[in-house]
């Protein structure tokens, strides 16, 4: 019965329906994840809220975005703490969805059951080739022993030797560098903590990898500064 309103009110009070949404989504989630019969009377009605504050479908998302990422959903689940990584994605025309409800971790590994040529993944873990400035450098060679050179110096800094250092040219100039954290890892971590933790976080630890972002002025900069030492080095 509960299915057949909102059927109903999905169809008849579109904008209704979306108002309501906000309240009501953990509740669907719920019943979607215990009750398969209620899942597949309302399968077709679940909505996802974008970063641009308009509801759509799964079908609709991926249909609208198969051209960047196909079959790959990108949420958010923290818009303050990602507020980055959600300016780099507006700043390239890509849309990711919010799901910040307690539910959503575990919801989003039963839609993944369910369609299992769907993938979620969290904005913050990886860096998509939609990110990335893919113009050839002029100079390759040069470019790859920049890049060894600040992989090196961020270790070096950071007393850091097994740290994963990624450089990477990005079309956001503004972003110097951000941090990604592997879904699968962040998933085994939200699942430990849930779980009281214990020895589980050693058995699942964090894999952060470290971008650093070329086309920044700033790390420019620092390329520009080991160049000069190194010839300062060659003088010596």
């Amino acid at each position: 019965k509960v299915a057949d309103k909102l059927t109903l009110l999905y169809k008849k009070e579109p904008d209704n329906y979306k108002k309501y949404w906000d309240d009501i989504n953990p509740f669907v989630k719920y019943g979607c994840i215990r009750e398969d019969k209620f899942y597949e009377k309302v399968k077709d009605i679940i909505i996802f809220k974008t970063l641009n504050d308009e509801y759509v479908t799964l079908e609709e998302y991926l249909e609208k975005n198969k051209e960047k990422h196909q079959n790959t959903v990108y949420y958010v689940n923290e818009p303050k703490q990602q507020a980055q990584y959600i300016n780099m994605f507006k700043e390239n025309g890509m849309e990711a969805v919010l799901l910040n409800t307690l539910i959503d971790n575990h919801f989003i590994s039963f839609l993944e059951g369910r369609n299992t040529d769907v993938k979620f993944l969290r904005i913050d873990a990886e860096i998509t080739s939609n990110l990335k400035d893919e113009t050839a450098d002029e100079n390759e060679k040069e470019a790859k022993k920049q890049a060894e050179k600040l992989e090196k110096l961020f270790k070096d800094v950071l007393g850091n030797k097994d740290l994963k250092v990624q450089v990477e040219k990005l079309k956001t100039e503004s972003t110097p560098a951000v941090i990604l954290l592997s879904e699968q890892s962040r998933r085994m971590q939200e699942m430990s903590r849930m779980f009281g933790g214990g020895d589980m976080g050693s058995m699942f630890p964090k894999e952060e990898t470290l971008v650093i972002n070329r086309s920044n002025k700033l790390v420019k900069a620092l390329i520009t500064s080991l160049k000069d030492k190194e010839k300062n080095e060659e003088r010596e």
